[in-house]
Formats: C-alpha cells, structure tokens, sequence
C-alpha cells in the first residue's frame, strides 16, 4: 500500500471508509485530497506532475476524472494498442467504435458518441475527431480496468462541475508527487 493512502487511513479512518463507500472526495482536506491524488497516481503508474486527473463534481459528489495525459500514459505504460477504429453515422450521431488489443491478447472495444445534427464544415469534423477520441479513451480505461471518467465525455454530462485541482488548495512538493 503507498505512503500517502496509508497516511490518510492512519489519521482519518471515518473518512476513509466515507471516501471508498461513497466515492465522494469532498470530506478530504486539501492535504488529503493531494495524497490520494498521487496514491491513485502510484498505483496506476501516472506521473501525477502532468496532471492526468482533474477534479469534478458529478451527482453533488467530488471525483476525479481522467485526462488525456491519463489515457496517453495508460496506453504507454500498458502496451495497450489501438488496432481498429470503425466509424458510422446513425441519425444525428457519429458514432466511432474503438478496438483495444493488450499484449497478452485481452481486447475490449468501446464508442465514443457525439450529437451532430445541424454541424457543418470545421464544426462537423471536430466534431467526429471529437468520437474518436472518446472511443479511443474509453477503450483505454475499459481494457485496464478503471472505471473513470474521461475528460472528454464531461460536457455531454448535465451539471458537472470542473473543480480546482489539489494543488490549488495545498502545495504539492516535487518529492510529494513521486512518492
């Protein structure tokens, strides 16, 4: 178990318990929102200096979702590998499925969806490299068995609510980050 997640649970257990059962981070102070951020980092191998997670909050809960410096790093640090993207227009959805293929040969496939009824031009392509993207991150997450929000899917979820990072609230030293 990494020091910063042990730390939390030497000092507050009750909110330890309250942050695994509910999954709402909110009750951590900002020192502990910084451990658990880098805990979480360590224990998927992301380099918490290139901010791979952000803060939101979703269903009056504070989580983390991942960014694209998480799925980058994932897909790195796990050989995960792309192999095939299909694309389709079905109504007034672009749809983009993403295949993910592991070295031990495990593969899982996810979608990336986008509305794009009434876009044209500029806006309509962005707007399809848009599923792509969210398919090859979805898959991403899937194959390596996180649950995670992804940074891309934030604007299609009614009231979520960016929220400043840790590291606003507390300063998080170099040697904090890579323990």
């Amino acid at each position: 178990q990494s020091q910063p997640l042990q730390t939390i649970q030497d000092k507050q257990p009750k909110i330890l318990s309250q942050v695994t059962t509910t999954g709402d981070l909110a009750s951590l102070t900002p020192e502990q929102k910084v451990s658990h951020y880098n805990a979480v980092c360590h224990s998927l191998g992301l380099n918490p200096l290139t901010r791979p997670f952000e803060y939101i909050t979703l269903d009056g809960k504070l989580t983390l979702y991942a960014r694209k410096d998480a799925t980058e790093q994932l897909r790195k640090n796990n050989g995960v590998s792309i192999w095939k993207v299909e694309q389709k227009l079905d109504g007034d959805c672009w749809i983009v499925a993403a295949y993910a293929k592991l070295p031990d040969g495990r593969e899982d496939i996810d979608e990336g969806i986008v509305y794009i009824k009434g876009l044209l031009g500029q806006s309509a392509a962005n707007a399809r490299m848009k599923a792509v993207t969210k398919a090859k991150r979805r898959v991403t997450l899937s194959i390596c068995g996180l649950g995670f929000l992804d940074e891309s899917e934030i604007d299609s979820i009614p009231n979520a609510q960016p929220v400043a990072s840790p590291e606003d609230d507390a300063v998080m030293t170099e040697q904090e980050a890579l323990t």
